[in-house]
C-alpha cells in the first residue's frame, strides 16, 4: 500500500508540473486587436482593401527586452491573410489604448506599428524594399494612427 501511495504522489506531482507549465504557456498566448481600416493598406508584400481586420501578435505581448515578433493580419472571413516577422519597437510611455500606425509613401499606405494597450513595447513591421527606400525620405511620409479594439475570448 505504501508503494502505491508513493507512485500516486509522484503522478500527482508530475500532473501539477504539467498543469503549471500549460498555465505559463497560456500567459504567452497571442494578443488580438481588431480595427476597421477605411483605406487600402500593405503589410509585408500583401495589399489589403479597406475593411475590418484582425491583427494578432502571435508571439504574445512584446517586451522591450525582445528583438522580434510575429504579426498575423487577416479579414474576418480570412480571405485576406498574411503573417510577417517584425521587430519590437519601444516607446517612452505606455499606450492608453491599442492602436495601429500606418505610413504613406509614394501613394501607398503601409502598416508600420502595432501597439497594445498599457504597453511601452509594440511590433514594428518590416517595410518592403521599395517602401524602405521611400521611408528614408521622411518628409514624404504621412502617419495615420488608427484606434483598435482588444479582443478577448478564445484567443
Amino acid at each position: 500500500m505504501n508503494r502505491k501511495a508513493i507512485a500516486l504522489f509522484a503522478l500527482l506531482i508530475t500532473l501539477i508540473g504539467i498543469t503549471d507549465g500549460a498555465a505559463s504557456a497560456q500567459t504567452q498566448r497571442k494578443v488580438t486587436l481588431e480595427a476597421a481600416v477605411p483605406f487600402e493598406f500593405v503589410v509585408g508584400n500583401r495589399a489589403f482593401p479597406a475593411g475590418r481586420y484582425t491583427f494578432e501578435m502571435a508571439t504574445g505581448s512584446p517586451k522591450t527586452t525582445e528583438q522580434a515578433g510575429v504579426l498575423v493580419v487577416h479579414d474576418l472571413e480570412r480571405k485576406f491573410y498574411v503573417a510577417v516577422a517584425t521587430d519590437v519597437a519601444a516607446d517612452a510611455n505606455p499606450h492608453i489604448e491599442p492602436k495601429l500606425v500606418f505610413m504613406r509613401n509614394d501613394g501607398r499606405v503601409y502598416l508600420s506599428k502595432v501597439w497594445r494597450q498599457g504597453n511601452v513595447a509594440g511590433l514594428s513591421v518590416h517595410l518592403t524594399p521599395s517602401s524602405a527606400a521611400e521611408d528614408s525620405r521622411q518628409q514624404e511620409s504621412v502617419v495615420f494612427i488608427l484606434a483598435a479594439t482588444s479582443m478577448s475570448g478564445g484567443f
